[in-house]
């Protein structure tokens, strides 16, 4: 069965929550971002900021110059919350499964609901339809046979609008777009990546796909498999239910920025035990382990391990983080913020080993780490997060 996949999105999906709750806004330049924080970066931007030049993670204060009538509002997650549940009880009537992209946005998998809702592309115009009828918000669709070309297609239209890819017609469909289409590409980490493409000459998904994977892997390193198959309009993640997604991140914000190796190292150390100390407390082990650093010039690095076996032990993860922190602290230029993810959740089941191959030394230092690490979990639930950290002897 040909898998049949929908992406229903608001874009902007704040602005257009405020604008829907204050008409007089409609047309006037508008950004969210937090204006607690001097250094803060632009969320999201209304079409009217991005014609002045705006776009999403630009500083406050350089927006301001680009587009002296803008009018930047404060983050509302209450509202944020609100909409994004009323939303599900339409989203949730017709999709069996759907995952949560950000806020606003959905990817649904309707594979072998048409007798129950008709084609993909008349179910995805009922979900506007119906949104548009009770929450007055303008949505977009993209429909295709993967989560890839249906997101690709939702960002290509405008509001009220529906784009349909046939099952057959993904390379086809993707091969003219210009390469920063790909919604992956976004991101910060994927500046390098875009800057090579652009000295190969390769404008175009059409110009990616038709180079030989060969010829990529030098360029682009671990990214040229992935962004072939991009390129191709090939992707086989499923699409999973936010019960499936469960993961822990904590962002550690550096005031001023920082340089030092030795206390960076000290703050994500401090990180990974209160995220080891989260996982115990709720009996979860995880099986992945991400870390993304931020530069003071927005350049923005991240790097993944998988964790085997799974774990929620520092002596296992602080490691790893230390690694993970050498791969990706390559420039000697201030951090801004690093945030370390645990993602791969699942329930904690530790069964003793029959045969452990580890030399008797290093089994009893794993056991006393454990033990340590149980009673500073305990530390902490009776005095308090600044009771005790761990430190370094020389």
């Amino acid at each position: 069965m040909d898998r049949r996949i929908v992406c229903f999105a608001i874009p902007s999906f704040e602005i257009a929550l405020t604008r829907r709750n204050d008409p007089a806004l409609r047309t006037r330049p508008l950004a969210i971002a937090p204006l607690s924080t001097p250094r803060a970066l632009l969320r999201e931007v209304s079409p009217e900021a991005e014609q002045d030049g705006l776009s999403i993670g630009m500083p406050v204060e350089q927006a301001r110059r680009f587009c002296p009538s803008l009018l930047i509002l404060a983050p509302n997650p209450n509202r944020v919350r609100s909409a994004v549940h009323s939303l599900l009880t339409v989203v949730s009537r017709y999709a069996p499964v759907w995952e949560p992209v950000q806020p606003g946005s959905f990817v649904m998998d309707v594979t072998g609901t048409g007798r129950l809702f008709g084609p993909a592309c008349d179910m995805a115009a009922t979900v506007q339809r119906n949104v548009l009828e009770q929450y007055q918000l303008d949505g977009v669709a993209g429909v295709g046979s993967n989560k890839l070309v249906a997101q690709t297609a939702a960002s290509l239209v405008e509001p009220s609008e529906l784009y349909d890819v046939r099952h057959g017609s993904e390379r086809i469909f993707m091969s003219p777009l210009a390469v920063r289409t790909l919604p992956g590409l976004h991101q910060p980490c994927m500046r390098t990546v875009l800057d090579r493409l652009d000295d190969l000459n390769l404008l175009t998904l059409g110009d990616v796909a038709e180079s030989p994977l060969e010829a990529l892997e030098p360029v682009l390193g671990d990214y040229a498999g992935q962004l072939s198959r991009w390129a191709q309009g090939i992707d086989h993640l499923p699409v999973l239910p936010p019960a499936a997604q469960q993961s822990l991140e904590e962002t550690t914000t550096l005031e001023p920025d920082e340089i030092d190796d030795s206390v960076l190292r000290g703050r994500l150390l401090d990180t990974a035990q209160r995220l080891c100390r989260i996982l115990r407390g709720r009996r979860l082990v995880c099986r992945d382990l991400s870390l993304t650093i931020r530069y003071g010039d927005q350049v923005e690095v991240t790097k993944r391990e998988r964790i085997a076996p799974e774990t929620c032990w520092e002596t296992d993860l602080s490691p790893r983080l230390a690694t993970l922190f050498h791969r990706c602290f390559r420039r000697r230029v201030r951090l801004r913020s690093m945030t370390v993810r645990l993602t791969g959740l699942t329930a904690y089941a530790e069964q003793i080993a029959l045969f452990d191959d580890r030399p008797p030394a290093e089994q009893r230092q794993q056991e006393r780490a454990k033990k340590l690490a149980v009673a500073l979990d305990k530390l902490h639930a009776r005095f308090g997060e600044q009771a005790i950290h761990y430190g370094r002897s020389h």
